[in-house]
This record gives C-alpha cells, sequence and structure tokens, in this order.
C-alpha cells in the first residue's frame, strides 16, 4: 500500500504514509535505541539507534525538567529536513521517501512541530538552540486516501471530493478527508501528553480552515496499544480492521482504521447499523451499548453537539510517541 500511516505510541506509532518495509538498521555498537512503540519487537536488531540531533544537545534529564508549558508549535521548515529524516527513520518501521520529507519541510503536506529553545547561561557563548520534540504530518490528497474513504464515508472520493468545493466555499484544494500520516514525539518526552496536543491542535486546525473535511482519519498497527489508548481517549471510532496492510521488518501486520468526524461526516450506514445492534467494539454493557448506537446514527455523542475545543479532551498523560 503506497500510503499507509504510522504512529508511535508516545513515540506515536503513525500510520505509515508513502512508507515502505524499512531496511536492516545500521550497525549500533553503543548508544540508546528507540523505544518507539511502532516498533513489532524491540529486541530485533532492525531496532534503529537514536541519532537525531536532539539527543545529542538534550540529555534525558533536560527532558524530564522541560514543562509541557514551555513547548512552542510550527509548521516545519526547510531546515527541519535532516533532522525530520532522523527522527522518523527512529521513530517508524518504515522508510519514508524523498518526496514526503520535502513535501512536509514545504508545506505542501500540513504539519506541527513541537519545539523547545534551551536557554544559554550568562557564561555561556552558545546561543540558545532550537530542538524539535515531536511532529505530526496530515494530507487532504485524495491519492491518499482513495482507497480508504468508502469505509470512512461510505462512498468514493470522485462522488464526495468531486463536489466538496461547491458544498464549501472555504475548502482549499484537497479532499472530504484528513489523513494524518505520522506523529511522533522524542524518547525523552514521552507520556507527557504532547502527542495528544499535538494531535489536539491538529483537529482544531481542521475544525477551523478546512470546512470541506468531513473526518480526520488514521490506520494503526494492531499492537501498538499506546497510540490506540490515544486515539480512543480523543474520541476517535474503530471503522476497519486490515489484514496485513503492514510489511514490517520483514513481517505482515495488521491495521485498525480509526476516524473522528467533523463539520457533520457521519460513518456509513452499515457501520451505524452495525453498532446499533451492538455488535461494534465498546458496547459492554446495556448503557455503553445505548450510548454507543445512540452516537453510531447521529455522529454525535448523546449530550448534543459541542464546539470543537469542547469536543476534545485536556491533553493526555499518557499517549503516544
Amino acid at each position: 500500500r503506497a500510503s499507509a500511516a504510522m504512529h508511535v505510541d508516545e513515540s506515536e506509532a503513525p500510520q505509515e504514509a508513502a512508507g515502505a518495509s524499512a531496511p536492516p538498521a545500521p550497525p549500533c555498537d553503543h548508544g540508546p535505541r528507540s523505544t518507539s512503540s511502532a516498533m513489532p519487537d524491540l529486541s530485533s536488531p532492525n531496532v534503529p539507534c537514536l541519532r537525531a540531533q536532539v539527543h545529542r544537545l538534550l540529555s534525558p534529564e533536560e527532558c524530564a525538567s522541560i514543562s509541557l508549558d514551555s513547548v512552542r508549535y510550527r509548521a516545519l521548515q526547510a531546515e527541519d529536513y535532516d533532522e525530520v529524516v532522523a527522527l522518523h527513520t527512529e521513530w517508524f518501521p518504515v522508510s519514508y521517501d524523498e518526496a514526503f520529507y520535502t513535501k512536509s519541510v514545504r508545506g505542501e503536506i500540513f504539519t506541527i512541530a513541537a519545539t523547545y529553545t534551551s536557554r544559554s547561561r550568562p557564561d555561556d557563548e552558545v546561543a540558545p538552540a532550537e530542538h524539535l520534540l515531536g511532529i505530526i504530518t496530515m494530507s487532504t490528497a485524495c491519492d491518499l486516501h482513495s482507497e480508504d474513504i468508502v469505509h470512512i464515508l461510505g462512498a468514493e472520493c470522485e462522488t464526495l471530493c468531486g463536489s466538496s468545493d461547491a458544498r464549501a466555499p472555504c475548502s482549499a484544494a484537497g479532499g472530504c478527508l484528513a489523513y494524518i500520516l505520522t506523529l511522533g514525539v522524542i524518547d525523552g518526552f514521552r507520556r507527557r501528553g504532547l502527542a495528544s496536543e499535538l494531535l489536539r491542535r491538529s483537529i482544531i486546525h481542521v475544525e477551523r480552515n478546512m470546512c470541506h473535511v468531513q473526518a480526520v482519519y488514521l490506520h494503526v498497527v494492531t499492537y501498538n496499544d499506546a497510540a490506540i489508548r490515544l486515539y480512543e481517549a480523543m474520541n476517535f471510532l474503530r471503522i476497519g480492521h486490515f489484514v496485513s496492510f503492514y510489511q514490517l521488518h520483514g513481517k505482515p501486520y495488521d491495521s485498525f482504521l480509526y476516524s473522528l468526524y467533523v463539520h457533520n461526516g457521519r460513518p456509513p450506514w452499515k457501520w451505524r447499523l452495525k453498532h446499533l445492534l451492538g455488535f461494534g467494539p465498546g458496547a459492554t454493557s446495556w448503557k455503553d451499548w445505548v450510548m454507543s448506537a445512540w452516537s453510531s446514527l447521529w455522529g454525535g455523542d448523546a449530550s448534543g453537539p459541542k464546539s470543537p475545543e469542547d469536543a476534545l479532551p485536556a491533553p493526555a498523560q499518557a499517549d503516544m510517541a
């Protein structure tokens, strides 16, 4: 599959966008290896070492001392290219092509980078340095979601995306799905709520600026429990299960498809009927079944509509990447 996204739990194991199974990791005789939850086997020699510049400049102790309030957010820039490549290499068990990285740093793909600028001491001649702590990438390009859209919205891309401009004057170039391509956070800053915050900001951007988009969605490998907990905590619905979706380190792995509906988007009627009858995940009790059925039928929750900010939880303390 040409564009499968990856997310690292608190390394977020995202999905794999424009990714192929990663080649064997280069020799790593010393230094820590990645602990990304996207890796299928952390004991494997295929797990890469931490080679991004941020690990040389920020110690684990320094990372632990940085508060989430000290983190700043911006789009990726051209000068981030090498660090973005290094981070994606250690976060995900897939390799991304040059076009993905180039589009990300040129603004052709929506990105948010979480950054921290270290402060120099009065006696320090080294200027303050900006460090990349986490990244999320997202695209509305139809070529990325054309195979998934029927599972998420119940119709083909030509039908739905072809008419989105007429319905939504504010729409920019792109289709009616926003696909989260990658989401990752450095090893020293995981389970601090940063992945949740990157995801939250991306969803709010879609709610405010992409009125033609009906859902934000992603694929996640089924063993990535940390990533799955994050998406479910952010109210994403599990829409599908794809067998052998990924090829990671030479082995096939399944994916779950998760979707968060916005701007009155709704799952396909077959999915809603299945959940109305109590066959969907999460309806483990009569109360859960009623709430799940109501939400599935009407594309919202039983308490009524909410604003984009109200609909999103505060950043979780245990998220991905």
